[in-house]
């Protein structure tokens, strides 16, 4: 029988731990056995030492981690095979160190994460060479449209004053974001905006 210490659920010993540890890893479909020594022997030591931290739902929160890092790891593998083709394919034809072949690459990576869509690219441009990337960009979209399925909606946006359109704040946070321009792709249905400062005064 395990113990209890005011809320918290102990096993006894190391033995009681590892069966129900075992049971319950089986039960997530996470087989004991196929569990790195280390991390099974951390496990069992986390749901018998008697700490306000450990206990037998922290022992078991573990494994759950565990599960939750294989099936992401899966996941990854499948959208990076995915899009792996095409996006090496045009990344390439757009140019490995053009700026639009860097986001791109970028855009893909994130894809290829699951990782929140809207980011900053790079340390910012002047005008001119934003103006030298958009036409980059609309390369990079009639490329896309002619090849590449899995690539559409490239475009992007004029240079917007984002403090004096009351969009200065970013989020909770102490950023602020002065001119820049937006770029926008569709990556298999899911879209990236990237946002890049744009340096200098307004012209």
């Amino acid at each position: 029988m395990t113990k209890m210490l005011g809320h918290v659920e102990y096993a006894n010993d190391e033995t009681e731990a590892t069966e129900l540890l075992t049971a319950y890893s089986e039960s997530i479909g996470l087989p004991w056995g196929l569990i790195p020594q280390r991390k099974r022997e951390a496990s069992v030591r986390i749901a018998t030492y008697e700490d306000k931290n450990n206990g037998l739902a922290a022992a078991k929160k573990t494994l759950d981690d565990d599960v939750a890092e294989q099936r992401r790891a899966e996941r990854v593998a499948e959208r990076t095979a995915e899009i792996q083709k095409q996006a090496d394919s045009l990344v390439k034809a757009v140019g490995v160190k053009s700026n639009a072949g860097l986001l791109l690459d970028l855009c893909r990576h994130h894809y290829e994460q699951a990782n929140y869509p809207n980011f900053t690219f790079g340390s910012g441009m002047t005008e001119a060479e934003y103006a030298t990337f958009q036409g980059e960009w609309e390369e990079a979209s009639e490329l896309a449209t002619q090849r590449y399925d899995q690539f559409t909606h490239l475009y992007s946006t004029k240079i917007q004053d984002k403090e004096a359109l009351g969009k200065g704040q970013v989020g909770d946070t102490l950023a602020t974001r002065g001119r820049q321009g937006n770029v926008f792709v569709t990556v298999l249905g899911a879209k990236f905006n990237a946002h890049i400062d744009i340096k200098g005064k307004k012209k």
